[in-house]
């Protein structure tokens, strides 16, 4: 295990800092910043590569740190104001982490699946608490598609609360690539239905039928669904809610939308 000390804001310091906040520097290195020590156990629980673990060396590391020190590839050791300036909590963090980038490809199979895809997601935290309530509620596997948020971002990452590393997320950079993932999964489940959710409904979400294998489709925060994807769904579905409330912020709707989808399968 390599350790590189860095006392000061070097071109080394430079590139952790653009990993946490460069989209093209973590999708030119493969590697993203990841804070909070729920979410280092999970990618460490579930198999991501650890690129280095970053601490400083003035201050005595935990034993729980100290015992994964030696699954990274390399260690940056850090001056306390350097550690300081790159956490982003109130309380600073003992340690940080770069992790490789593990792109999802394959489609998640199980006996009757949930799964979501977000269309155009466009706000960091929604989409970190949507893969929390994804890993909650039992969905098998998150699609995303069109300009985007970076999943990758730290933002996602740290709204997650670990559940990031847990459940497989996949970017969808077609028509033609749903379609064929659409394909994929009727081999297997040839009832599955493709429901999507829409203020313009006429049908609750309480009246689907969601006991069969279900793709949910989530629209962009601002404009919804793109015509493409409504015009694919079989069914479309609203939220009832009283006079004067016409929508929900999109990850409080997900979560409402599959804790009914796992209310209706009994399992709770």
């Amino acid at each position: 295990m390599k350790k590189i000390y860095i006392g000061k804001e070097n071109a080394t310091y430079q590139q952790i800092l653009a990993l946490k906040n460069n989209r093209g520097k973590r999708n030119q290195l493969g590697l993203f910043f990841v804070e909070g020590v729920q979410n280092i156990k999970e990618a460490i629980a579930y198999g991501w590569d650890i690129d280095a673990f970053i601490f400083s060396s003035d201050k005595e590391l935990s034993d729980w740190a100290k015992s994964i020190l030696s699954l990274a590839d390399k260690n940056y050791i850090l001056s306390q104001q350097l550690m300081n300036n790159l956490s982003s909590k109130d309380i600073k963090s003992e340690i940080l982490a770069l992790v490789k980038k593990n792109v999802q490809s394959a489609i998640i199979d199980n006996e009757n699946p949930v799964y979501i895809l977000l269309d155009r997601p466009s706000k960091k935290g929604n989409m970190g608490t949507i893969i929390r309530s994804c890993d909650a509620l039992n969905v098998s596997q998150i699609f995303y598609s069109g300009h985007s948020i970076d999943i990758y971002d730290c933002e996602v990452i740290t709204a997650s609360m670990g559940s990031f590393f847990k459940v497989p997320i996949t970017f969808i950079d077609s028509s033609n690539t749903f379609n064929e993932i659409i394909d994929n999964i009727k081999t297997n489940h040839s009832e599955l239905q493709i429901i999507a959710t829409s203020l313009q409904a006429t049908c609750r979400l309480q009246d689907c039928d969601f006991t069969k294998p279900t793709l949910l489709l989530i629209g962009n925060e601002t404009v919804g669904l793109s015509k493409f994807y409504n015009d694919i769904a079989n069914q479309a579905v609203k939220i009832p809610m009283k006079k004067g409330i016409d929508s929900l912020n999109v990850a409080c709707a997900t979560t409402a939308c599959l804790y009914e989808i796992q209310r209706q399968r009994d399992f709770f």
